[in-house]
Formats: structure tokens, sequence, C-alpha cells
């Protein structure tokens, strides 16, 4: 049987991680195909690594088994989870990684991976991805069940991270950024269904106000494209994957409008 195995970390491309973890699963199940969705999270950086999830997995065929790790707490006493979805199985730490794409793709159960049977002989305190990640998946693929993995866990058990919902009132809406991408755009958490369902009338005008990590308030033009404002010009709009970001035309918002975790981005109706 063949699965896809669809990867994303924070390991980065310079060292072997990623290969290693590539080549335990091709080791213990060669027919599995296995896609590369991102090594390039931010280290440690859990929240962009569940944007960037959750960004890619609606466009996976059904039935892939998905291994995220952004994991600062390797080693520690945080879970090491599978969990079945509607459409895809996840395997992941238990420390909000998969908050987004399960908001998606809701979960049907869930299970701890603590059966050593199923894991590398031996499996390194820092390494779980290729010790403990990668074998569970392999197997998975092979077609050994989801319950043999180890313990069942509530799914409503698992970890979420915080402020990944915007504040919604009648007046106002306020929301934090999940993701700075490559081009230093910035990623704010509120999707554009929400956005419509709060604004009603379509032609209602809107403020858009950021406020960046030193207090600086500036107003954004929310516009539909980069040429709609000028060569180095700031803007809001609704990026590709449905949420709200801020930009530079030409230019790094993240550096040049110093956007930090804590910077909010308020819309509110004129």
């Amino acid at each position: 049987m063949s699965r896809l195995i669809a990867l994303l970390t924070d390991y980065g491309y310079a060292d072997t991680y990623v290969a290693q973890v590539k080549a335990v699963l091709l080791r213990m199940c060669p027919t599995c195909e296995v896609l590369d969705l991102t090594h390039g999270v931010p280290p440690q950086n859990v929240r962009s690594g569940a944007y960037l999830l959750a960004s890619a997995t609606p466009y996976l065929p059904d039935g892939a088994i998905v291994i995220a790790v952004v994991d600062p707490g390797v080693g520690t006493a945080r879970r090491a989870v599978a969990v079945q979805g509607l459409r895809h199985t996840y395997l992941a730490p238990d420390n909000g990684l998969l908050s987004l794409a399960l908001r998606d793709d809701p979960p049907q159960k869930a299970v701890a991976l603590d059966n050593p049977r199923y894991h590398l002989p031996e499996v390194s305190a820092t390494f779980h991805g290729r010790d403990l990640f990668a074998p569970c998946a392999a197997h998975l693929a092979n077609g050994v069940p989801l319950e043999q993995l180890g313990a069942a866990i509530p799914p409503d058990t698992l970890q979420r991270l915080p402020h990944l919902e915007p504040e919604i009132t009648d007046e106002a809406i306020r929301c934090r950024p999940l993701h700075t991408d490559h081009f230093g755009n910035v990623v704010f958490a509120l999707r554009d269904e929400a956005f419509r369902a709060w604004r009603g009338d379509e032609s209602a005008p809107v403020r858009v106000r950021l406020e960046n990590a030193s207090g600086a308030l500036l107003e954004l033009p929310l516009v539909r494209t980069f040429g709609e404002v000028g060569w180095g010009e700031p803007l809001a709009y609704w990026g590709s994957n449905g949420y709200l970001e801020v930009a530079i035309n030409g230019g790094s918002a993240a550096h040049q409008l110093t956007i930090a975790d804590d910077a909010v981005l308020t819309l509110v109706r004129i």
C-alpha cells in the first residue's frame, strides 16, 4: 500500500535532519511517497508553523499522513500525539502546532504515541522527528491502526495556541500576527469570511489601523492588489490563503513597520 506522508518542520536545509527523517520513512515503508511542505518554519515558532501547516493541508489528497514538528519542548513532559481528522492523520507534538489545521479538519480521535513497539529502538531526547514521529508514520502507512500506536486521548484535551481567533465586537475587530512570509508580508489572525460576516454591507467603508511593537499607530488602505498603492507604500489586503495581510509594496512590512508578535491590527467601521 502506498501512502503520502507530508512533512513540515523547522529543521532547515543546512543539516541532515530532514534527510534522516526521510531515510527512516523510506527504510520502514519503501512504498510511501514523501512530500515536503516546508522545513523553513522559523526555529521554535509554533505559531508560524501552525499557520503554514493549515495553509498547505487543504490541498493534500485525502488520507495523507502529516508529520509536523516544531517542538521547543522536545524531551519534556509534553505529549507526542497522532490525531485522525476527517481528511488526514497528523503526528505532532501536543503544543498547539495542530490548532489551525484541526480547525478546518476536525479531529475524530487521537492517541498519545506512547507504545515503544512503534518507535525506533533508541529514542533520542532531542530528535523525536526521526525516532518517534517518523517510525509511527511509517507504521500507519504500512496499515497499522492508529489505536495501536498508544493510549487513546480525548481530542478536546489537545493543546491550542492563544490569540488564534480575532476579538470581534459590533464596533471593531482586533487581531494579532500569525506568520511573516518570505517577502516580509505579515499574516494576521483574521479570515475573510469572519470579516465579511462582521462587515455586512460589502460597500461599507472600513478603517484599518496597525499598532506596532513601539506603540506607533499607522492607518492602512484595505485594497485588493499591491498595484493599488505606490511603490514603497504600506497596504492591507486579503492574501491567497484567505487571511488579512499587511505588506509594503516592494518591501518588507515586518522590517519597515517593525511588526512583532505583540502587534495589533484593528478594523473599524467608518
